[in-house]
Protein backbone atom coordinates (compact mmCIF):
# COMPACT_ATOMS: atom_id res chain seq x y z
CA UNK A 1 0.00 0.00 0.00
CA UNK A 2 3.31 2.49 0.27
CA UNK A 3 3.19 2.92 -3.07
CA UNK A 4 -0.64 3.05 -4.24
CA UNK A 5 -1.37 6.45 -5.21
CA UNK A 6 -3.73 7.64 -2.59
CA UNK A 7 -3.04 11.05 -3.15
CA UNK A 8 -4.39 10.86 -6.62
CA UNK A 9 -8.11 12.43 -6.44
CA UNK A 10 -6.26 15.07 -4.18
CA UNK A 11 -3.40 16.12 -7.26
CA UNK A 12 -5.96 16.11 -9.67
CA UNK A 13 -8.03 18.62 -7.73
CA UNK A 14 -4.66 20.66 -7.27
CA UNK A 15 -5.00 20.95 -10.86
CA UNK A 16 -8.39 22.44 -11.20
CA UNK A 17 -9.86 19.29 -12.28
CA UNK A 18 -13.65 18.72 -12.15
CA UNK A 19 -13.11 15.33 -9.91
CA UNK A 20 -15.26 12.69 -9.06
CA UNK A 21 -14.43 9.70 -6.43
CA UNK A 22 -15.95 6.66 -7.89
CA UNK A 23 -17.70 4.80 -4.46
CA UNK A 24 -14.92 2.43 -3.24
CA UNK A 25 -11.77 3.34 -5.27
CA UNK A 26 -9.53 3.10 -2.16
CA UNK A 27 -10.29 -0.17 -1.91
CA UNK A 28 -10.31 -0.86 -5.64
CA UNK A 29 -7.35 -2.68 -7.55
CA UNK A 30 -5.29 -5.98 -8.02
CA UNK A 31 -2.87 -5.80 -5.59
CA UNK A 32 -0.36 -3.07 -4.67
CA UNK A 33 1.73 -0.95 -7.08
CA UNK A 34 5.43 -1.39 -7.18
CA UNK A 35 7.45 1.96 -8.13
CA UNK A 36 4.98 4.29 -9.86
CA UNK A 37 6.94 4.55 -13.49
CA UNK A 38 4.43 6.98 -14.86
CA UNK A 39 1.00 6.93 -17.47
CA UNK A 40 -0.18 5.07 -19.82
CA UNK A 41 -3.39 6.81 -22.21
CA UNK A 42 -6.18 5.04 -23.45
CA UNK A 43 -9.14 5.88 -24.91
CA UNK A 44 -12.43 2.96 -23.87
CA UNK A 45 -13.12 2.19 -27.53
CA UNK A 46 -17.48 3.86 -27.41
CA UNK A 47 -18.52 7.17 -27.15
CA UNK A 48 -20.57 6.19 -23.86
CA UNK A 49 -18.83 4.35 -21.55
CA UNK A 50 -19.54 5.04 -17.78
CA UNK A 51 -16.87 5.09 -15.15
CA UNK A 52 -18.35 2.15 -14.03
CA UNK A 53 -17.11 0.28 -16.79
CA UNK A 54 -13.41 0.81 -15.82
CA UNK A 55 -14.45 -0.05 -12.46
CA UNK A 56 -16.13 -3.40 -12.54
CA UNK A 57 -14.48 -5.02 -15.98
CA UNK A 58 -15.67 -6.77 -18.79
CA UNK A 59 -16.82 -10.43 -18.40
CA UNK A 60 -13.42 -11.21 -19.60
CA UNK A 61 -11.47 -9.22 -17.58
CA UNK A 62 -12.42 -8.35 -14.06
CA UNK A 63 -12.12 -4.43 -13.18
CA UNK A 64 -10.34 -2.35 -12.71
CA UNK A 65 -9.67 -1.73 -16.21
CA UNK A 66 -7.95 1.85 -15.39
CA UNK A 67 -6.99 4.65 -12.55
CA UNK A 68 -8.72 7.56 -14.04
CA UNK A 69 -11.85 7.72 -16.63
CA UNK A 70 -12.28 11.47 -17.97
CA UNK A 71 -15.32 12.02 -19.98
CA UNK A 72 -15.98 13.92 -23.03
CA UNK A 73 -17.09 17.17 -21.44
CA UNK A 74 -14.01 16.90 -19.31
CA UNK A 75 -15.35 15.09 -15.87
CA UNK A 76 -12.59 13.38 -13.91
CA UNK A 77 -13.50 10.29 -12.47
CA UNK A 78 -10.85 8.19 -10.17
CA UNK A 79 -12.00 4.67 -10.22
CA UNK A 80 -8.73 3.04 -8.52
CA UNK A 81 -6.15 3.01 -6.45
CA UNK A 82 -4.63 -0.51 -6.67
CA UNK A 83 -2.88 -1.94 -9.45
CA UNK A 84 -5.59 -1.92 -12.29
CA UNK A 85 -5.62 -4.44 -15.59
CA UNK A 86 -4.97 -1.56 -18.31
CA UNK A 87 -1.75 -2.54 -20.03
CA UNK A 88 -1.35 -6.11 -21.01
CA UNK A 89 1.30 -7.51 -22.42
CA UNK A 90 4.08 -5.18 -24.14
CA UNK A 91 7.60 -3.19 -23.44
CA UNK A 92 8.73 0.03 -23.26
CA UNK A 93 12.32 1.81 -22.57
CA UNK A 94 12.35 2.01 -18.51
CA UNK A 95 9.53 -0.57 -17.62
CA UNK A 96 9.61 -4.29 -17.07
CA UNK A 97 8.40 -6.14 -19.83
CA UNK A 98 4.62 -7.04 -19.53
CA UNK A 99 4.93 -5.16 -16.21
CA UNK A 100 3.24 -2.12 -17.00
CA UNK A 101 -0.03 -2.32 -14.66
CA UNK A 102 2.57 -2.38 -11.64
CA UNK A 103 4.48 0.68 -13.12
CA UNK A 104 1.73 2.76 -14.38
CA UNK A 105 -1.64 4.66 -13.61
CA UNK A 106 -4.18 4.19 -16.40
CA UNK A 107 -5.95 7.10 -18.06
CA UNK A 108 -8.82 6.11 -19.98
CA UNK A 109 -10.71 9.06 -22.11
CA UNK A 110 -14.18 8.36 -23.50
CA UNK A 111 -13.73 8.19 -27.19
CA UNK A 112 -14.67 5.76 -30.24
CA UNK A 113 -11.50 6.57 -31.12
CA UNK A 114 -12.44 7.82 -34.19
CA UNK A 115 -12.90 11.80 -33.72
CA UNK A 116 -11.21 13.98 -31.93
CA UNK A 117 -11.49 14.71 -28.33
CA UNK A 118 -13.39 17.74 -27.27
CA UNK A 119 -10.58 20.62 -26.46
CA UNK A 120 -12.23 20.37 -22.87
CA UNK A 121 -11.81 16.42 -22.90
CA UNK A 122 -8.14 16.41 -24.36
CA UNK A 123 -7.24 19.33 -22.04
CA UNK A 124 -8.16 17.55 -19.00
CA UNK A 125 -6.04 14.22 -20.22
CA UNK A 126 -3.04 16.80 -20.61
CA UNK A 127 -3.94 17.84 -17.20
CA UNK A 128 -4.52 14.84 -15.46
CA UNK A 129 -0.77 13.57 -17.09
CA UNK A 130 0.89 16.97 -15.75
CA UNK A 131 -0.68 16.20 -12.54
CA UNK A 132 0.90 12.80 -12.24
CA UNK A 133 4.49 12.92 -13.29
CA UNK A 134 5.29 16.26 -10.97
CA UNK A 135 3.54 14.58 -8.28
CA UNK A 136 6.44 11.15 -9.21
CA UNK A 137 8.53 13.16 -10.05
CA UNK A 138 9.53 11.87 -13.71
CA UNK A 139 9.32 14.09 -17.27
CA UNK A 140 6.49 14.35 -20.02
CA UNK A 141 8.86 11.34 -21.48
CA UNK A 142 7.10 9.21 -18.77
CA UNK A 143 3.66 9.60 -20.38
CA UNK A 144 2.88 6.90 -23.08
CA UNK A 145 -0.03 5.70 -25.10
CA UNK A 146 -1.25 2.13 -25.44
CA UNK A 147 0.14 1.92 -28.27
CA UNK A 148 3.55 2.97 -27.97
CA UNK A 149 3.26 -0.02 -24.72
CA UNK A 150 2.11 -2.82 -26.99
CA UNK A 151 2.10 -3.17 -31.15
CA UNK A 152 -1.62 -4.80 -30.80
CA UNK A 153 -3.11 -1.90 -29.37
CA UNK A 154 -3.94 1.59 -31.60
CA UNK A 155 -5.25 3.63 -29.12
CA UNK A 156 -5.29 6.51 -28.07
CA UNK A 157 -6.03 8.16 -31.00
CA UNK A 158 -4.15 10.67 -30.28
CA UNK A 159 -0.61 12.21 -31.86
CA UNK A 160 1.60 11.17 -28.12
CA UNK A 161 4.17 13.50 -29.24
CA UNK A 162 2.24 16.15 -29.17
CA UNK A 163 0.22 15.20 -25.95
CA UNK A 164 3.75 15.00 -24.35
CA UNK A 165 4.99 18.15 -25.64
CA UNK A 166 1.15 19.56 -24.27
CA UNK A 167 2.18 18.19 -21.17
CA UNK A 168 5.42 19.30 -20.80
CA UNK A 169 3.89 23.23 -21.51
CA UNK A 170 1.62 23.03 -18.90
CA UNK A 171 4.21 21.62 -16.44
CA UNK A 172 5.97 24.71 -17.76
CA UNK A 173 3.32 27.55 -17.11
CA UNK A 174 2.47 25.96 -13.55
CA UNK A 175 6.27 26.22 -12.78
CA UNK A 176 7.05 30.01 -14.08
CA UNK A 177 3.56 30.93 -11.78
CA UNK A 178 4.54 29.04 -9.12
CA UNK A 179 8.13 31.03 -8.94
CA UNK A 180 6.07 34.30 -9.84
CA UNK A 181 4.03 33.74 -6.45
CA UNK A 182 7.04 32.97 -4.69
Amino acid sequence: MANDPDWLADVLREEGLDVVEYPGWHDRGHGDFEEIWGVVCHHTGRNNDAPQVLADGRPDLPGPLSHIHVAQDGAVTVVAQGVAWHAGRGRHDGLPDNEANAHTIGIHAVSDGQADYPDVQYQADVRCAAAIVRKIGQPPSHVIGHKEWSTDKWDPALDMDKLRADVEAHLSAASSVDAKGS
